[in-house]
């Protein structure tokens, strides 16, 4: 099952280093190869890795996750994240339902929709 595993803020995709290899190899850790993972680990714009965005305007909608993981070829995908990846998550909850099968977070959030929609679109 692919697994979008991202992190929050001041976070970079290195706090997860030690268990990439158990999430996508379990067998090498005593594990089960069913419980395998198709990890992607997606830095959040601006944060870790990824560049510093040239133009403003990058409101959760933006951070096009869904986008990325299509484009990988998943049609229904896992989302671990925690901090400000859960609220990017949350809402691609939201706005995606069909391509998100489940989310994990570590800090959950109840706020008013971000979006504004008070339903999904479509």
């Amino acid at each position: 099952m692919p697994l979008i595993l991202s992190h929050g803020w001041p976070g970079s995709i290195i706090e997860f280093l030690k268990v990439i290899g158990p999430l996508t190899d379990p067998v090498a850790h005593g594990g089960d190869a069913a419980d395998a993972f198709h990890l992607v680990n997606p830095s959040l714009p601006g944060f870790g890795f990824s560049g510093k965005p040239e133009t403003t305007g990058w409101s959760v909608e933006r951070i096009a996750w869904d986008v990325l993981m299509t484009r990988l070829g998943y049609t229904r995908y896992l989302a671990k994240v925690g901090n400000w990846g859960a609220v990017i998550i949350t809402e691609l909850g939201v706005l995606r339902p069909g391509g998100l099968a489940g989310i994990h977070l570590n800090l959950p959030l109840v706020l008013p929709r971000i979006s504004g929609r008070s339903s999904p679109p479509g």
